[in-house]
């Protein structure tokens, strides 16, 4: 995919070059050259323009033709109206844009983006949920559910893993990842297979980061 960028600040140049990680093309641009040293031979890319001005901006999306664009401006949240106008005079079909609080995203919506970016209240979300979960992995993906790779405790080696009544806490077990490390191989168990747990196997579930929480301290403490 390929995609553009307005504003190369700290969350503009962070979400760059994730993208490109990925193996999607990424268009930035920003108005300060100095803002894009840093990234310019990183992305697809790099423009030094005024996005907020109509005309600019309808010639940097006919030169790139993004699948999407992201309107990354932190300070000016009026510069970020005015693109998302413009975006949406122009024809553009998906337009993200980020917002420094609850206020400015719903002005957002009601112009008509297809998803508001609020980074501070998204990176607090994410850390409660590293804490609450402690050094279990996570894949959040949404606002209310996460995969979470659970290693099982010292004090349910051995049990079935029916025993742990996991659907009691509202969750559900994806499958048993257990290691072999002398062997330096691994291998996946479905649940159906009721396996014995043996020490160093992880559970990975789905649910809601609270109920994988409330399991974790159950499975502690329980047995």
């Amino acid at each position: 995919m390929k995609h553009l960028l307005l504003g190369a600040g700290i969350f503009g140049k962070s979400l760059a070059l994730r993208l490109i990680e990925l193996g999607d093309e990424v268009f930035i641009v920003d108005h300060n050259e100095a803002a894009l040293e840093s990234v310019k031979d990183m992305v697809t890319s790099a423009l030094v323009a005024e996005s907020t001005n109509r005309d600019t901006l309808n010639e940097i999306v006919e030169k790139f033709s993004p699948d999407d664009v992201v309107v990354c401006f932190g300070e000016s949240f009026d510069a970020t109206m005015m693109s998302v106008i413009y975006l949406k005079d122009l024809g553009v079909s998906r337009i993200y844009a980020r917002a420094s609080n609850y206020m400015q995203g719903e002005i957002l919506n009601r112009l008509g983006v297809n998803s508001v970016i609020l980074p501070e209240a998204m990176m607090g979300q994410r850390f409660a949920d590293s804490l609450v979960l402690g050094e279990n992995e996570q894949l959040i993906l949404d606002s209310e559910n996460t995969i979470a790779r659970v290693k099982i405790p010292q004090n349910v080696v051995g049990k079935k893993l029916s025993e742990l009544e996991v659907e009691k806490s509202g969750i559900k077990v994806l499958f048993v990842h257990r290691e072999y490390i002398a062997h330096k191989v691994s291998k996946t168990i479905s649940p159906q297979e009721n396996p014995q747990l043996d020490e160093g196997d992880n559970l990975v579930v789905l649910g809601a980061t609270r109920r994988i929480a409330k399991f974790i301290n159950r499975l502690n403490k329980k047995f």
